[in-house]
């Protein structure tokens, strides 16, 4: 059975990297890769992909497109990823980005998860460490971690 890596991506053009870190340390039929983005509670206006009402349009016209950046965001990096030969899933999560992780990751019993870490500065690390930094002291298995820009 094929080890389960966790790969977490946000909607940016930076988690292409983070899918480039997959396929050069990771092998179709030996790692079953999972794409996990975790979206603010406050953009999930579903919790899985599904057609917007009417009035869910009118009522949140950005929470309905934030998520559907996200949705979109999934499915392209999972299709990257099948068409590189890997068996791979994804999936957006409503959440705080740390606690869906660790959480995602417990739950598939992943060997290893990757992800990315924006370069803050310093006052930036004190007043709201980092997620990466957060993930990695939460879990008991390795944490891959792919420079991403600002």
């Amino acid at each position: 059975m094929p080890s389960p890596v966790l790969i977490a991506i946000d909607a940016s053009p930076a988690s292409s990297a983070l899918l480039t870190l997959a396929r050069r340390y990771c092998r179709p039929g030996e790692h079953e890769l999972h794409v996990l983005l975790a979206i603010d509670s406050t953009f999930a206006v579903h919790e899985q992909p599904a057609p917007y009402t009417a009035e869910e349009l009118e009522e949140y016209p950005a929470a309905c497109e934030e998520q559907q950046h996200a949705d979109h965001a999934v499915a392209a990096a999972v299709r990257e990823l099948q068409q590189a030969g890997f068996t791979c899933q994804g999936c957006m999560v409503a959440g705080q980005p740390v606690d869906v992780i660790v959480a995602k990751a417990q739950e598939l019993n992943c060997e290893l998860i990757i992800m990315g870490h924006r370069h803050l500065t310093r006052l930036g690390r004190l007043l709201d460490p980092s997620i990466s930094s957060k993930v990695i002291d939460q879990v008991q298995v390795p944490v891959l971690v792919g420079a991403t820009s600002v």
